[in-house]
């Protein structure tokens, strides 16, 4: 009797504790939603390497360039690829372990969501150095991109509630691997093969994302180096031209390396399309650059170098953007001028005015004196004079390029040429 009693308090002061199959859940659910926008923001950069500005309801390409400008950084490339495949296999990881903590939740299962719980922490620790890249060196926040912080910081905390409950580990982190017996009177060789399965799909994951997603780049990109290394060649031999840039619009800095001056027409599509790969570039290198803008509108009303009136109404809407930058309100009314459509008029421009919040006395004062159509003539006799004939024509620390080449192009010509071609 007196041995029975004491084999009773002896189970009863050393508890066997289970783990919980709903921290696993959750684990799984999370990771999946995060992998899920992994997935949606790899698309945005196979649409960028294609020339494309995904546009739809997570990530708008109409207004919002957040996403694009954070997916089209170099800063988002790490050895070759893009942080949205090593997120992905981040992510894969998590509900591997979150499978495993599951499915051995009876024993074994602490060691998985320790695991969880160690890759999460790394994970947060690189999303605070993203977050701060983000905002302070790109200036662009990606939402979405927000949005992985936070399901990364949630599963941080459900782990942590739950990895307490067990503050003295029984099972080693080993245990999470083949070939570790983890328990007792259990079947080793069923268990170390569904290990083998969670560890397998781990660096099989590993393996398909990082293979397929260099070769999907290699593939997307392969057509247009040869392009891309004869723009860099025809820049490298031209004669730079020396481009007035005072009191013109601009974003980046005065203090710069690298001048990109766009001839442009608000009513161009090339133009529009331009404008957002241009912007997508800026971000990444307005601490060290600078982009400003000059018209060069086709329409016969201004610009007496045109055989033919291609955009009637350019010249007005010129003349508007410039009445809106005394106001600074330039970029505002460039994005809105670009998304205009239809026959312009003066009653057009000033609804744009309007709807911009402008004082309307000023603005329709700046457009009756001739203010705005001066400048406009200013930059139209400087296009000539440096041979623009079509837009939209940039020049790059003085050498020409006709057209925008697509982001990533456009990120290397940039990086290229503010090494090798000095401002003239």
């Amino acid at each position: 009797m007196d041995r029975s009693r004491r084999q009773k308090k002896k189970i009863k002061s050393n508890p066997k504790v289970h783990g919980d199959k709903s921290s696993g859940w959750i684990v799984i659910f999370l990771a999946v939603a995060g992998l899920a926008i992994c997935i949606y923001l790899y698309s945005l950069h196979v649409a960028l390497l294609m020339g494309e500005i995904k546009s739809g309801l997570l990530c708008s390409g109409e207004n919002r360039l957040g996403c694009h400008s954070v997916a089209s950084s170099f800063r988002s490339i790490i050895m070759g690829l893009p942080l949205a495949s090593w997120g992905a296999i981040f992510y894969s990881a998590l509900v591997m372990l979150g499978f495993g903590g599951v499915i051995f939740w009876r024993d074994s299962g602490w060691a998985f969501l320790r695991g969880a719980l160690f890759l999460a922490v790394f994970g947060m620790t690189i999303d605070i150095y993203l977050a701060f890249i983000m905002i302070f060196k790109i200036k662009a926040v990606c939402w979405i991109c927000v949005a992985t912080y936070i399901i990364n910081f949630s599963i941080i905390i459900i782990l942590l509630k739950q990895v307490r409950r067990e503050p003295k580990p029984t099972v080693s982190l080993k245990a999470i691997f083949p070939g570790i017996k983890d328990a007792q009177d259990s079947d080793l060789y069923y268990r170390n093969v569904i290990k083998g399965i969670l560890m397998g799909g781990i660096l099989l994951t590993a393996l398909v994302v990082l293979s397929g997603s260099r070769l999907l780049s290699n593939t997307l990109t392969e057509n247009d180096r040869g392009r891309l290394a004869n723009i860099i060649k025809i820049l490298s031999r031209q004669k730079p031209n020396i481009m007035e840039v005072k009191d013109r619009p601009f974003i980046g800095t005065d203090d710069s390396k690298l001048t990109v001056v766009e001839f442009s027409d608000f009513l161009c599509p090339y133009c529009a399309k331009a404008s957002k790969y241009l912007k997508l570039a800026a971000s990444g290198v307005q601490d060290t650059a600078r982009f400003v803008f000059r018209h060069y509108p086709l329409d016969k009303s201004c610009n007496r170098r045109l055989s033919s009136n291609v955009h009637p109404g350019a010249c007005l809407l010129a003349e508007g953007s410039v009445c809106a930058y005394e106001q600074n309100k330039f970029w505002d009314y460039h994005d809105i001028a670009f998304k205009t459509k239809g026959k312009i008029s003066r009653s057009v421009v000033m609804d744009i005015a309007s709807s911009m919040d402008l004082d309307l006395n000023t603005f329709e004062s700046c457009l009756n004196s001739g203010r705005g159509l001066k400048v406009v003539n200013e930059d139209i006799r400087a296009a000539a004079k440096a041979g623009v004939n079509s837009t939209p024509t940039l020049f790059i620390n003085g050498r020409k390029l006709r057209g925008v080449p697509k982001p990533w192009m456009l990120d290397e010509i940039l990086q290229y040429s503010e090494k090798n071609l000095p401002i003239p």
